[in-house]
């Protein structure tokens, strides 16, 4: 299982990787079936052993779980370059507050993460579109709808082609933790072990990082 943003756009190179492998260890049979949802419902299908192990980009609350580190994500606040605070000089918080802001659904890491990064500065998002993937808020942060917190993975195409825009702003530098998550008493078979081999060395692997960012 994946959370959306690892789903869409940090599964298909590790999955690309690891059906290379499997081919040149001349594995007789296998098969990967892949479920994609925010967080919370990933964690919460590990926990209850619907899923062999998932990669989520938000914080895990599932007690039973075994929760390792995986990739670093940086997150940033983009808008079209239209929007009126896609400027060269930096946006107030007063005119972040004033804002109209994109935002995933609770359960969501991006949502959970954006949560702890603006709202000490913001207090509330005053006016705001909930949306139920970061695909629909990137689309819609190109049709000038509002601001949207998301990925680098996600927008790094829509930035290059000058679609989106970073905004300069007050607010720190947004990272976030990934984790690999598997249930603390699950017996680990060897191809689920090999598999989670195959992950943590794809994530520690200095060439991968410029693969993600062509994904």
């Amino acid at each position: 299982g994946a959370s959306t943003t690892i789903g869409n756009y940090v599964l298909p190179p590790l999955l690309g990787g690891w059906a290379a492998w499997q081919a040149s260890d001349q594995a007789s049979a296998w098969q990967s079936k892949v479920q994609i949802g925010n967080t919370e419902k990933i964690a919460r299908a590990v926990a209850d052993f619907a899923l062999d192990v998932g990669l989520i980009e938000g914080a895990c609350h599932e007690a039973t779980l075994q929760v390792t580190p995986w990739l670093q994500d940086t997150l940033v606040l983009v808008a079209a370059p239209t929007h009126p605070l896609a400027r060269s000089t930096p946006a107030t918080l007063d005119d972040l507050r004033e804002a109209v802001w994109l935002l995933r659904e609770p359960g969501s890491g991006t949502r959970e993460t954006t949560d702890q990064a603006l709202l000490p500065h913001l207090h509330a998002y005053r006016r705001s579109i909930e949306l139920g993937s970061s695909e629909a808020m990137q689309q819609a942060a190109v049709h000038g709808l509002g601001i949207a917190c998301l990925s680098r993975w996600v927008v790094q195409d829509k930035l290059a082609a000058g679609q989106l825009r970073c905004l300069a702003t007050p607010v720190p530098a947004i990272q976030r933790q990934c984790h690999l998550i598997v249930p603390r008493h699950k017996q680990i078979t060897p191809g689920l072990q090999a598999f989670i081999a195959f992950a943590t060395a794809f994530a520690t692997t200095p060439g991968n990082a410029a693969l993600l960012q062509k994904h």
